[in-house]
């Protein structure tokens, strides 16, 4: 406007010479005003951001390859991509980079068709090449294969024919890997990642992936994500720019999205609906669906949680009604003893385990540790079989302020029954390593779930998946856990994959390697003020959090801005 306001002055400045120029002058300075007010509008539709609130721990940390473990939110998914999509709430699939897939009579070959027309974000074509690059990744680097497809002694080999067919081929028959080879697995370019070694290191600055979205700009507080003008399927990126800022704590993202700053949040927050419904209930909305389990680890190589007397003690002490309702704001059903992801797998609940106990039974507790050797002081507490008190740290993200909830209920249930909880608070960062790493004594987790109670159990119990390398954090490692497991993977006959789970969870419910806490819901709220288009109950085309990948993908793919 500063060149019609200079224009303007001029214009007004003149000597009034006559009707005629002054006609001529009003009709210029129309002009003039039209232009600078409708510019925008000849170009199209106003430049759209969406504004997503899915980062809660202070400063971003530069994690710019999706096998970074703590990967910068949007890396995968909105760069990245997979071969296949899976909504794990209906267990349906869609092709994505991969058009279609099939499998040999024998279930040992599982070859897939990959996508025409596909290029990356700095114009080169997409390849079975670059497929099977990532796939041998993950051979060459363990700690990039958390889901353990190597390491687990799954993959034969990874080849291709031509530049569209891939085939994966299997030491032995395991139909459920579809869900991690095509699903779970992000593809990176080969021309990119060759020279790059180790991709959990990887600083990947200029982020080359197939996704509707580039990278713009990195800083500490704000990622910001540009339309990538060369993807696949253009014509259905609607939102123009992604921007995600850094956020300390969830109090603070809760004013933001209060204030309408956040169009998409996926943090936990206390009564949503006076916070933030209320102000706006024709646009301010949420929606939990439970998709995961939250959990206390339990250090298993460090006594006296290698004793399963102690683990059964600690999981009879908890309260998760209680959780539930003071953590978690009663959003999210007290979780299982068996593990299983309830509404939603209960055609697999054994009725053995159908009522399992939810409130705190402190008497049970305090016998469990009394019968396996442990003794109680004059002052009221346990000490260890070597007479030490026992005490221990528990660690949790500084700022995710319901779990930091939950470790003060944990901590007061364990005090009733004679066990000191220090609550170890830390930046997200600092937390990550300790879990992956196995550098803590008690944490508090998450239990990731899938299409069926079968990757849940896989994820976290399966030995093939110990950390660093995969998600086996708390170090459970049975032989008869992997059995079941393998006798689950080994077959299509659901009545024999349903035994199988059955097997799992009695192991899960009676030994204990993680104790199930809450129901995790995918946290989702969000505001239909300038977009459109979001997932709801009623319309459950995607996880709703824009922390699930490829999820987020789907999510922004199907948003319109608002008129």
């Amino acid at each position: 406007m500063s060149s019609v306001s200079s224009r303007l002055r001029t214009l007004l400045s003149r000597k009034k010479t006559g009707v005629g120029m002054w006609l001529c002058s009003m009709l210029v300075l129309m002009a003039l005003l039209l232009a600078a007010c409708g510019g925008g509008s000849t170009q199209g539709s106003k430049h759209s951001i969406l504004n997503i609130g899915a980062h809660v721990g202070g400063d971003f940390t530069k994690a710019l390859s999706p096998y970074n473990p703590t990967a910068n939110e949007g890396i995968k998914g909105m760069v990245y991509e997979t071969l296949f999509y899976f909504n794990k709430i209906d267990g349906s699939s869609k092709p994505w980079l991969a058009e279609s897939y099939k499998w040999s009579d024998d279930s040992k070959q599982l070859t897939f068709t990959l996508r025409d027309g596909v290029k990356w974000n700095d114009g080169k074509d997409f390849s079975a090449d670059d497929v099977v690059f990532t796939f041998n990744m993950l051979k060459q680097y363990k700690a990039a294969d958390s889901s353990g497809l190597w390491a687990g002694g799954y993959l034969d080999s990874v080849s291709s024919s031509d530049s569209k067919t891939v085939t994966i081929t299997f030491k032995k028959a395991y139909p459920p890997l579809l869900w991690y080879i095509a699903g779970q697995t992000f593809i990176v370019p080969k021309h990119i990642f060759e020279s790059a070694g180790d991709p959990t290191t990887y600083a990947n600055e200029n982020p080359v992936g197939t996704g509707p979205y580039k990278l713009k700009k990195f800083s500490a507080q704000l990622l910001i994500y540009d339309k990538n003008p060369s993807y696949w399927q253009a014509d259905k990126v609607k939102v123009d720019e992604l921007d995600y800022p850094s956020v300390k704590d969830n109090t603070t993202l809760q004013l933001k999205l209060a204030k309408g700053e956040i169009d998409w949040g996926s943090f936990f927050a206390p009564d949503l609906d006076s916070t933030f419904v209320a102000k706006d209930p024709a646009h301010n909305h949420y929606w939990m669906t439970p998709t995961d389990v939250f959990g206390l680890y339990l250090n298993l190589t460090k006594a006296p949680f290698n004793d399963v007397a102690v683990r059964q003690a600690i999981s009879a002490a908890l309260d998760r009604g209680q959780l539930s309702k003071q953590a978690e704001s009663g959003y999210v059903e007290p979780a299982s003893t068996t593990g299983l992801i309830l509404p939603n797998n209960k055609d697999f609940l054994d009725p053995a385990y159908a009522n399992a106990q939810t409130t705190a039974n402190k008497d049970k507790a305090i016998q469990l540790l009394q019968n396996a050797g442990y003794k109680k002081g004059s002052d009221g507490n346990f000490t260890d079989k070597s007479g030490k008190a026992m005490s221990f740290d528990l660690t949790v993200v500084s700022g995710w302020t319901d779990w930091e909830q939950m470790c003060q209920v944990i901590k007061q249930n364990l005090k009733d029954i004679g066990i000191n909880v220090n609550i170890n608070a830390i930046q997200d960062t600092a937390y990550f390593d300790a879990r992956n790493n196995g550098k803590y004594e008690m944490l508090i987790g998450g239990l990731f779930g899938g299409p069926t109670p079968y990757y849940l159990y896989n994820t976290h119990l399966n030995s093939a998946n110990l950390s660093p390398n995969g998600f086996n954090w708390e170090k459970w490692n049975d032989k008869e856990t992997d059995k079941l497991l393998n006798d689950y993977a080994s077959t299509t006959d659901p009545a024999k994959q349903k035994e199988a789970i059955m097997g799992l969870q009695k192991i899960f419910a009676e030994k204990l390697p993680v104790v199930p806490l809450v129901n995790a819901a995918a946290w989702y709220e969000y505001s239909s003020k300038n977009f459109t288009g979001w997932p709801d109950k009623n319309n459950p085309y995607a996880v709703g959090a824009a922390y699930s990948a490829p999820d987020n993908l789907i999510v922004v793919l199907n948003l319109t801005p608002a008129a």
